[in-house]
């Protein structure tokens, strides 16, 4: 987040505070997993769709922000064990790590089980990410909301396991646990598989769909909240339907009984197979999935699509991108995304399509960010 950015988002916060909110993590004001705790919770929404609207400019606007549980709501935490410690960076500090005693924001199942990993963690060697050097870089924990199994990934540095006491204690506290290798120079936690434990993946589960989810695949943070914009994408995507960023096809899936028939394209070959397995799970016959980049298929791509679903990264569809998507004949775009400055830029690359309505899904309580689902149609 830039500077610029950081100053208008704490000037906005204060004037929402009021008579403030008292905050359920003793740790907040210190770790950088929480901005707004302080904020009454409709005073967060408030402020969100203010920021939303402030970002959109003359291309949209929204009224209200759709609430979410404020906490325990977070499927997925990145846990850093560094310097001795187990937590998440110090606010405005890449360099310290704060160490957690527990988070409010995580299911209760991952927190209870971060606690009792906590004491067994400090017996492993973390990693110095400012030297880069040591052992584990990252514990993973992944809850899935609606079906409560448990996923734990340790990202190491080395091509070993050293865990040994850890995994023992766990073992029957989780559904899946996997060992990750991150040797690189890059702070990520993801990488190459190294040894699956237990298990190897968690499933959740939307309106009677079923989701495999493994260790590198990215699924939705907030899943009721995720369930409620899928079925607004549902009740818009319909024909043939093309799903750029497709993900473990959640939405493909989520979306084919009421469509005629819907193409994934995902370019990490671990995501689509897992795509493929869920696609063979439910028995949904009318999805197909490819491995590609969202470029390269569509320079050959010759079109023939109803609906568009674009659901991409925080770095959004790229204006590359946007200007063949333009060219297509698709009736319709149902564009989800996390970062409203990034749709705002991608939107406006569009030409051949109006912005026929913008909703704000409030994906991440107690922080800034905000997620948004835009319906454009073909002029």
């Amino acid at each position: 987040m830039k500077k610029k950015e950081k100053t208008y988002i704490r000037r906005l916060a204060d004037e929402y505070r009021g008579d403030g909110a008292v905050p359920e993590c003793p740790h907040f004001g210190e770790c950088g997993g929480c901005l707004f705790q302080d904020i009454p919770y409709e005073g967060q929404l408030a402020l969100k769709a203010r920021m939303v609207n402030d970002t959109l400019g003359e291309i949209g606007s929204v009224d209200r922000v759709v609430p979410s549980i404020p906490y325990r709501y977070r499927s997925r935490m990145d846990l850093v064990t560094a310097f001795g410690k187990f937590g998440l960076r110090r606010r405005g500090s890449y360099r310290v790590v704060v160490d957690l005693g527990c988070c409010r924001i995580m299911q209760e199942k991952s927190d209870e089980l971060f606690k009792k990993m906590r004491l067994l963690v400090q017996a492993v060697e973390g990693y110095d990410y400012l030297r880069h050097q040591g052992y584990l870089r990252y514990a993973v924990l992944r809850q899935a909301r609606f079906t409560g199994q448990v996923m734990v990934n340790f990202v190491v540095a080395e091509r070993e396991n050293r865990l040994g006491d850890l995994l023992d204690a766990i073992k029957g506290d989780a559904d899946s646990i996997t060992l990750i290798h991150n040797g690189g120079l890059a702070d990520l936690s993801y990488g190459e598989i190294l040894e699956t434990v237990k298990g190897g993946h968690i499933e959740e589960c939307f309106d009677g769909v079923r989701y495999r989810i493994t260790p590198n695949s990215f699924f939705q943070s907030n899943a009721e909240i995720a369930l409620a914009m899928y079925r607004r994408i549902r009740d818009e995507a319909r024909g043939r339907v093309l799903d750029l960023c497709a993900g473990v096809g959640s939405i493909s899936l989520f979306i084919a009984g009421t469509a005629e028939r819907v193409t994934g394209v995902e370019v990490s070959a671990e995501a689509v197979e897992t795509a493929r397995v869920n696609a063979a799970g439910n028995g949904v016959a009318n999805a197909e999935f490819i491995c590609a980049d969202a470029k390269d298929f569509l320079s050959s791509e010759p079109g023939g699509y109803d609906s568009i679903v674009l659901d991409p990264p925080r770095s959004g569809m790229q204006a590359k991108v946007m200007e063949m998507i333009d060219r297509m004949d698709a009736g319709k775009i149902v564009y989800m995304s996390c970062n409203p400055k990034t749709f705002r830029e991608d939107v406006a690359v569009l030409r051949n399509y109006r912005l026929e309505s913008v909703e704000a899904y409030d994906m991440f309580p107690q922080t800034p960010h905000v997620e948004l689902l835009g319906v454009l149609r073909r002029i």
